[in-house]
């Protein structure tokens, strides 16, 4: 064993570690997945499938959510990459971070990235000790098979809701997606895009109907910070 693989294994067995209070928002959060796939005509096959090879519990919500409701399907994949187009921005971030690594090493990086990974990632990156790959997979490894094993428990569980309205869970979505607007509340042309993004989907709303403002909205809004954001000035 040389020192680099000790330090490796190391900054892994401290990614565990720091993983365990994540583990308390990931776990709700795979019920609910679970729950909404069961309950929006998925199988257990199709929903375990699905959290294996998507680890993004937002994209998976929409998804079943505009499944259940009948939406044409050229609209689901349209408004899923609304919702997750934010990981262009982050892997593009967090890569940078990790390098440099092997292709089959980042592969396997970028598919565990979430928000969670984003956020700690990131600030373990701006630490003295910064980001390491053993690091960063020890806790994305913990929080990757919690998700599979929340996302079985809540098919298990809305196999026994016979009205999910009822208990509330339409309002989990909405709820997620609100809590994850106000964490880009201080950045710039926020107040700009946020306006713009909910007007455009509400119009939508109004005119067409569901599901189409979300992907209306969702374009709109990354249009306006697309256009409205000024380039850093180069320091010659």
């Amino acid at each position: 064993m040389n020192g680099s693989q000790f330090d490796e294994r190391a900054e892994f067995r401290e990614g565990l570690k720091q993983s365990i209070p994540f583990i308390l928002s990931v776990f709700p959060y795979g019920i609910v997945v679970g729950t909404l796939g069961i309950n929006n005509g998925g199988s257990t096959f199709d929903v375990m499938l699905q959290s294996t090879l998507f680890f993004a519990g937002a994209s998976q919500t929409v998804m079943w959510e505009l499944f259940g409701a009948g939406t044409p399907v050229w609209v689901v994949p349209l408004a899923i990459f609304a919702v997750n187009f934010r990981l262009v921005l982050y892997s593009a971030a967090i890569g940078r971070k990790l390098e440099p690594l092997s292709k089959p090493k980042m592969i396997s990086a970028l598919f565990l990235l979430q928000d969670i990974a984003m956020a700690v990632g990131m600030k373990r990156a701006d630490s003295p000790r910064g980001l390491s790959y053993g690091h960063y997979m020890g806790i994305n490894l913990v929080l990757y098979f919690t998700w599979l094993i929340a996302s079985a428990v809540g098919i298990v569980f809305g196999q026994l809701i016979d009205d999910p309205r009822a208990v509330g869970m339409d309002m989990l979505v909405p709820v997620y997606f609100l809590l994850l607007v106000m964490g880009f509340r201080t950045k710039p042309n926020m107040a700009l895009v946020f306006v713009v993004s909910a007007g455009i989907a509400a119009l939508v709303y109004a005119l067409i109907g569901s599901p189409y403002h979300i992907a209306a909205g969702g374009l709109s809004g990354m249009l306006v910070a697309a256009l409205a954001a000024k380039p850093e000035p180069k320091h010659v």
